[in-house]
């Protein structure tokens, strides 16, 4: 994903492709930030894999990961998060 958290470098990552045949990088989630995250809860709304749910903490409601293997990198919750809390990064080639 260009311009955001989850540009890569010059090694080599797994790669998607579309139907079309357009190679695209999946990045899938490492953690929610949690100073920059403000409980609006559109990441758990867009995620159709239940990667995320709202929890309090510290008296207030946040996004957390509960499902991280669910991931499959799509960046839907990245889009929809306006404060940038999502932090997530592509799987390197092994």
């Amino acid at each position: 994903m260009k311009g955001c958290c989850c540009e890569t470098d010059n090694a080599a990552y797994y790669q998607g492709e579309t139907k079309s045949g357009e190679k695209w990088t999946p990045a899938f989630i490492e953690y929610v930030d949690k100073e920059k995250c403000t409980g609006c809860g559109m990441c758990v709304k867009v995620c159709s894999r239940g990667v995320y749910e709202l929890q309090e903490l510290n008296g207030r409601k946040i996004s957390v990961v509960v499902n991280a293997g669910n991931c499959v990198g799509d960046g839907s919750c990245h889009m929809v998060c306006k404060p940038k809390a999502m932090v997530c990064r592509p799987k390197r080639e092994k």
